[in-house]
């Protein structure tokens, strides 16, 4: 009963705000004055509501600094809501107003080509945003929103050029993130078939930014489309000693390079490398079908069942228990498969990478999140339901 009084409390004050108006006979800066969480109050009832209040667009004209966050206000419900016509009146409507001050003009700017950016007018968005950096004001949030814009259309070289720019203006350290951004650039141009011009990106990456792990995987399959597998071995040594987390989306390059190169004491020095850690369970997988091609299938399980229970998982329970079906009396057979399958829907349904900020999960890996747009946040989910 409360929560109802409160929100109704904002609608007899509008109510009365109105009429006010309409009559002439109070100034608007009664009502403003009346609660300091008036806005906030406006806010959660318009948007628990269907109707707007149509006489905001009777007024335009006299709106003053103590309405103009209002408008601000209602012109981002407008947004959410889809009329984006009516978001971008009210947003420019203040730009008219020198009166209101620079602070009220940028915020105005600000929503303005966020607004553009939702009707799809990219270019009237980066027009309003390089208005908004020009004259100084929000910085942050302006350089935040150019780079997405920037991510958002893939255009990798103006992100770079903003991200720079960044760095120079504000003293922020942007270097892992153009890192990525040549990263882009280097695996378009490995696509395009442009080997060179994608080592050279890839380069630019360390360049900027030598815990890059992202440039030695695009350096290391390079190598290996090169036939230069001891060159490949190097930067996979280094992602792993960058991101651990990543080895599981490595391993079987990995082992792939060094039997090509031949050198069988390498090897299995890498393998005795991998039993001393505790490892994610496709590192398990792939080095015990490494081990049964190399020494036998006794030494393979053995090694299997060791790193299991280090860290147990519902994929290594899956694939010992099918590995019970062949050892199994008669009788137990079925109830042994029957555990198979149960493990195997089990597993089908899990996400096998998570992001460590806004929780997105997906089945690969992301270089920056598809939820929050937040580079090197995803990662493999480690633990019995993961990895």
């Amino acid at each position: 009963m409360l929560t109802l009084l409160w929100l109704l409390l904002p609608v007899a004050a509008a109510a009365g705000w109105f009429a006010a108006r309409r009559s002439g006979a109070a100034r608007p800066e009664a009502f403003w004055n009346y609660s300091a969480n008036f806005h906030e109050g406006l806010n959660k009832l318009l948007n628990d509501t269907g109707e707007l209040p149509g006489e905001l667009f009777d007024s335009l004209d006299d709106t003053d600094k103590d309405t103009a966050d209002t408008h601000i206000a209602l012109g981002n419900l407008y947004r959410r809501r889809g009329d984006i016509n009516r978001a971008i009146l009210l947003h420019e409507s203040l730009l008219d107003k020198p009166e209101l001050g620079e602070q009220v003009h940028a915020a105005a700017l600000l929503e303005l080509a966020k607004d553009y950016d939702s009707a799809g007018l990219l270019d009237r968005s980066e027009d309003t945003l390089r208005k908004l950096i020009d004259s100084g004001q929000r910085l942050p949030e302006s350089y935040g929103a150019m780079l997405v814009l920037h991510e958002r259309e893939r255009d990798w070289d103006r992100a770079i050029e903003t991200a720079t720019e960044v760095e120079r203006v504000t003293g922020e350290n942007r270097s892992s993130v153009v890192a990525h951004y040549y990263c882009e650039l280097a695996e378009e141009a490995k696509a395009a078939g442009y080997t060179d011009q994608a080592k050279k990106l890839a380069g630019d990456a360390l360049t900027r930014s030598e815990q890059c792990a992202r440039a030695h995987m695009v350096l290391a399959e390079l190598a290996r489309a090169e036939n230069n597998h001891a060159l490949a071995i190097k930067h996979y040594a280094n992602v792993e000693t960058l991101r651990p987390a990543l080895m599981p989306d490595i391993i079987d390059s990995r082992f792939d390079a060094l039997r090509k190169v031949g050198d069988e004491t390498a090897l299995r020095k890498f393998i005795d490398h991998i039993r001393q850690q505790r490892n994610a369970y496709s590192v398990i997988r792939t080095t015990r079908s490494v081990i049964e091609e190399m020494d036998n299938v006794e030494s393979a399980n053995r090694f299997f069942k060791d790193q299991i229970l280090q860290r147990p998982s519902l994929k290594g329970l899956r694939d010992w228990a099918q590995d019970q079906i062949a050892v199994s009396k008669v009788g137990e057979r079925e109830k042994v498969q029957v555990i198979c399958a149960m493990l195997d829907k089990v597993v089908e349904d899990k996400p096998t990478y998570q992001c460590e900020r806004c929780g997105f999960l997906g089945n690969q890996l992301h270089w920056r999140c598809p939820g929050c747009n937040t580079w090197d946040s995803v990662q493999p989910i480690i633990g019995a339901e993961g990895e």
